[in-house]
């Protein structure tokens, strides 16, 4: 059984062609953020960053389904000056 498995795929459509080219495009200037597992800490789903709403995620690692809300498990980063960076105050 050393045999390499051939999986069969219907050809592709010219008009689902055209609908993945055109996800491609508008997906090429977004980031990927990914979402983790909350009870184990496990990738569970990687989405784009224009992705809201609630989503129904399931977890290969603990077997948990559960529903996510996409806005409380986005990661904002926030601005932090660099380390030889010191503020003056102004001279009164």
């Amino acid at each position: 059984m050393s045999a390499v498995r051939a999986f069969r795929q219907s050809p592709l459509s010219a008009d689902n062609r055209y609908k993945l080219l055109l996800s491609r495009s508008e997906s090429a200037g977004l980031q990927l953020r990914e979402i983790h597992c909350p009870y184990c800490g496990f990738l569970v789903e990687r989405v784009f960053s224009d992705v809201t709403g609630h989503k129904m995620v399931y977890c290969k690692k603990c077997k948990e389904e559960y529903p996510v809300n996409l806005g409380y498990f986005r990661t904002v980063k926030r601005w932090r000056p660099y380390k030889g960076f010191h503020y003056k105050r102004q001279q009164r």
